[in-house]
C-alpha cells in the first residue's frame, strides 16, 4: 500500500470507531475590518435553585431538548472521498480532524476520572458547505449541549444559520476568522483574531516606553502590515498618551527616525521573510554604532522564521504575541506527550493539544454547571497546556477569546516571557 493509502486505512478505522456514541471515561486569513471594536458585555453568572439532574438526562432550556451530557464533535474527516484520489490537501485536512479529536478525546478521558462522563458524537462535516446545513437539524447533534466544530469559516456560517438552539454554544476550533464575520451569537471562537494580537501588542509596547524613548512603527504596505497595523497607532496612544510614536514606510525613513536618548522600539507589521531580513539587516548595521538601543516587536507569524543567521536577536529581544504556548519541559506537558504517544503511537500536533484543551474546559464547565454553563463563559478563565483563554461577550457575535501570552527570542528559539 501506498503512504497515502496506509494512512487513510488507520483514519478509516479510527473513525469508524469513534463516530459510534462514545461514554468518555486556517482556516483563513482574518478579516481586517472592524470587527471586535464593538464594545463587550459582562454577562453575569446565573444562580438558579439546584434541581438534581443525572448525567444523561433531556432538559428542557428555552423550549429546546437538551441531552445534558452530549457533546457533538463536527470535524472534516472527508471519509466520503477515501474511494477517490486523496490530495495532500486531503490528507492534511483530514489529518486536522483526526489529531484534534485524539486530543479531544485524551481530554474527556481525563475528567472522566473526575466524574465528568460525556456522550461523544463524532461526525464527519466533510468539509462541504451544503451538507453542514443539514447537520444543524441532525438527530444527534440538535439535542447537544455543546457543539464543537465545523472548523472552515464558510462552514462555520452555514451550519450555524441552521442550529436552531442558540442557547447551547457552537464552539470553533480553530479558526482566526473574526467572530464578527459570522453574526452568530451563541459562537465561541477559541482562537484569538489578528485584531486582538495587534491590540495587545500594542498596550504592551505602550508599557514599555520611559522618556526619551522612541516607538516606531514599521508599516512595509503589505497584507500583513495591514491587517495588523489597523488602530496600532492609536491604541499605544490610548494605553499610553506620553509614549512618542511615529509610522515609517521604508527603512530610509526609519533610519532617519532613530533617537540615541533612549531605547528605538521598533514594531514589525510584517513577517515576510525578505521584509525582515532587510529590517534586521538595517538594524545590526546601525547596532554597530555606539548609543544605538533597539528593542524589536512584530506580527505573530515571525515565529515561523528563522533567526539564525542573525546574530544580535538575543540584544533585541524580539517580542510576539502568540495563542500557541506548549512548555513541552513541563510535567503536565510531558505526561499528555506520553499518553498521546501510548494511545495513537504519534506524537501530538499542535491541533491534538487545542483539542486537549478544549475537551478539560468545555467539558468541566459543563460537568460543573450542567446547561447553565453557559453564564459562566466570561467568568471562568482557563490555562492549559496550548492555549489560554479568556472570554468576552459580544451580544451580535457570540464569544471572542482575548487570552493571549507573549514570546521572547532567547537562545535561537521563542521561550514564554
Amino acid at each position: 500500500m501506498s503512504g497515502n493509502k496506509i494512512w487513510v486505512a488507520a483514519l478509516v478505522a479510527l473513525c469508524l470507531a469513534s463516530c459510534t456514541t462514545k461514554k468518555s471515561t486556517v482556516l483563513r486569513s482574518p478579516s481586517s475590518g472592524q470587527g471586535e471594536q464593538q464594545t463587550a458585555v459582562t454577562k453575569p453568572a446565573v444562580d438558579k435553585e439546584t434541581t438534581i439532574a443525572k448525567v444523561g438526562d433531556v432538559q428542557n432550556v428555552n423550549g429546546h431538548a437538551v441531552k445534558n451530557n452530549r457533546i457533538a464533535l463536527l470535524l472534516p474527516f472527508e471519509l466520503s472521498g477515501i474511494a477517490g484520489t486523496i490530495t495532500k490537501e486531503d490528507v492534511q485536512r483530514s489529518s486536522l480532524a483526526l489529531d484534534f479529536y485524539q486530543g479531544f478525546q485524551l481530554g474527556l478521558d481525563k475528567i472522566a476520572k473526575e466524574g465528568a462522563l460525556f456522550d461523544l458524537q463524532v461526525i464527519d462535516s466533510r468539509d462541504n458547505v451544503a451538507y453542514n446545513a443539514t447537520l444543524g437539524t441532525a438527530v444527534n447533534v440538535k439535542d447537544a449541549v455543546l457543539v464543537v466544530g465545523p472548523v472552515y469559516p464558510r462552514e462555520i456560517k452555514s451550519f450555524g444559520q441552521t442550529f436552531a438552539n442558540k442557547n447551547v454554544l457552537q464552539v470553533s476550533p480553530l479558526a482566526a476568522t473574526m467572530a464578527s464575520e459570522f453574526s452568530l451569537p451563541n459562537l465561541v471562537s477559541i482562537t484569538p483574531s489578528i485584531r486582538t494580537h495587534s491590540e495587545t501588542l500594542a498596550k504592551y509596547v505602550a508599557d514599555q516606553y520611559y522618556t526619551g524613548d522612541q516607538i516606531l512603527v514599521y508599516d512595509a504596505g503589505d497584507d500583513e502590515s495591514k491587517q495588523f497595523l489597523v488602530n496600532f497607532v492609536s491604541e499605544i496612544s490610548k494605553a499610553n498618551a506620553q509614549a512618542k510614536v511615529k509610522t515609517v514606510y521604508n527603512l530610509a525613513e526609519l533610519d532617519n527616525s532613530l533617537v540615541l536618548t533612549g531605547s528605538n522600539h521598533i514594531v514589525s507589521g510584517t513577517a515576510n521573510k525578505n521584509l525582515v531580513k532587510a529590517l534586521l539587516d538595517k538594524m545590526d548595521e546601525r547596532f554597530l554604532n555606539p548609543g544605538n538601543q533597539f528593542k524589536l516587536y512584530g506580527h505573530p507569524n515571525m515565529a515561523k522564521l528563522s533567526y539564525e543567521n542573525f546574530e544580535n536577536m538575543d540584544f533585541y529581544g524580539l517580542t510576539i504575541t502568540s495563542s500557541n504556548l506548549v512548555n513541552e519541559s513541563d510535567s503536565d506537558t510531558r505526561k499528555f506527550i506520553g499518553n498521546y504517544k501510548s494511545a495513537y503511537k504519534v506524537d501530538p500536533s499542535e491541533f491534538s493539544y487545542k483539542g486537549y484543551d478544549a475537551a478539560l474546559y468545555f467539558g468541566r464547565l459543563i460537568h460543573k454547571y450542567g446547561v447553565d454553563y453557559v453564564s459562566r463563559m466570561t467568568q471562568d478563565k482557563f490555562s492549559g497546556l496550548n492555549s489560554d483563554y479568556k472570554f468576552e461577550f459580544y451580544p451580535k457575535w457570540g464569544y471572542a477569546n482575548r487570552a493571549l501570552g507573549m514570546m521572547v527570542y532567547h537562545n535561537k528559539k521563542f521561550e514564554r516571557k
